[in-house]
C-alpha cells in the first residue's frame, strides 16, 4: 500500500522509532521504510505492508494519546489506510484483530487490556488492571489498540532431525512443526515461514494462503523442479540447505525485528548475495 505522509507525520514517526518507543511488530521496517522515503509533492510516499502501516498506526495513537493535538493525524491515518479499506468501525477492527490473535494494549501504558464490555453498547469495554494500584480501570476503544506479538519463525518440516533444514546456531526462536500440524493462524501470524522443500508435497495439500516471507530449503539446487516448485507457491526464495546461510540468518533477524542481534552486529561480517526469486 502507497502511504502519503506530510513532513511532519514522517519526522514523528521517525523520531519515535529512532528512541525505540512502544517496539511493535513491523516498526523494523517501517524505520528502514521511512528512512529512505522519497518527497514528492510535499509529500513522502510509503510502500507499506499491513504490519507497517498497524505500526504507524499505534505510533501516531501513542503520539495523540490523551486526546492531543494530533489525535486528528492518528484518526485520519486510521480512516484512510485501515478503517476505510477494511470497511470497519474501530471497534470490529479492534474483535477481529483479538480473534486473529492480536494482543489489545493500553496505548500509553501498554498494559494489557481485556474485553469485558457491561453491556451491549458498553462505551467502556475495555479494563486494563493496574497491579501497583491494586485497581482495574475502564477505557473506551480509542485509547487502545491491537499490537500483533511477536511469534517465532516457523519451520515445516516432517523430518525428525531437530535441524532439518541446517539453522544452528540460530539466536532467532523457531518453531518446528510437521506439514500436517501447524495450523492456519500459525502460518499466517509467523514473521517468516521455511518449508523444508521433502515435506512440499504434504505442505501443499494443505492449501494455505500465498503470505511473503515464505522461503523453501532443500537438499539439491540441482534438481530441475525446484524453482517451479518454489513459484507454484509464491515462495520468496530456495535456498540449499548446507550453503552459506548468512543472507538467510540477516533475513531472519529482520523479520523478528531485530529483536535477537542488533542488525548493526549482524552487517559486520561478509554475508552471501540474496538468492535470485523463484520467479526468475
Amino acid at each position: 500500500m502507497l502511504v502519503r505522509l506530510s513532513p511532519a507525520q514522517r519526522d514523528l514517526l521517525l523520531d519515535h522509532l529512532h528512541f525505540g518507543n512502544r517496539p511493535v511488530r513491523g516498526s523494523h521496517t517501517l524505520r528502514t521504510a521511512l528512512d529512505t522515503a522519497t518527497l514528492a509533492d510535499q509529500r513522502y510516499e510509503v510502500d507499506m505492508s499491513a504490519e507497517m502501516v498497524e505500526a504507524a498506526s499505534f505510533l501516531l495513537r501513542f503520539a495523540s494519546a490523551g486526546d492531543g493535538p494530533r489525535r486528528e493525524d492518528s484518526r485520519s491515518f486510521d480512516a484512510a489506510h485501515i478503517l476505510g479499506p477494511r470497511q470497519q468501525t474501530h471497534r470490529e477492527r479492534l474483535m477481529s484483530a483479538l480473534a486473529a490473535g492480536a494482543e489489545i494494549r493500553e496505548v500509553r501504558s501498554f498494559h494489557d487490556a481485556a474485553h469485558r464490555p457491561r453491556h451491549g453498547n458498553d462505551p467502556k469495554p475495555w479494563v486494563i488492571t493496574d497491579t501497583a494500584l491494586n485497581a482495574e480501570f475502564r477505557l473506551p476503544d480509542d485509547d487502545v489498540h491491537p499490537v500483533w506479538p511477536l511469534q517465532p519463525v516457523l519451520v515445516i518440516s516432517d523430518s525428525l532431525s531437530d535441524d532439518p533444514v541446517g539453522l544452528h546456531p540460530c539466536r532467532v526462536p523457531l518453531r518446528h512443526l510437521p506439514s500436517v500440524l501447524f495450523t492456519a493462524k500459525e502460518y499466517q501470524l509467523a514473521p517468516l515461514v521455511l518449508l523444508d522443500d521433502r515435506s512440499y508435497a504434504t505442505f501443499k495439500l494443505r492449501h494455505m494462503p500465498r503470505r511473503p516471507g515464505l522461503i523453501v530449503v532443500c537438499a539439491d539446487l540441482d534438481d530441475a523442479s525446484t524453482y517451479p516448485r518454489g513459484a507454484v507457491i509464491a515462495a520468496e526464495a530456495v535456498l540449499r540447505a548446507g550453503q552459506d546461510l548468512s543472507w538467510l540468518h540477516l533475513r531472519m533477524h529482520d523479520a523478528t525485528e531485530c529483536q535477537y542481534l542488533p542488525l548493526d552486529d549482524l552487517l559486520t561480517g561478509d554475508i552471501s548475495d540474496p538468492p535470485p526469486p523463484t520467479g526468475s
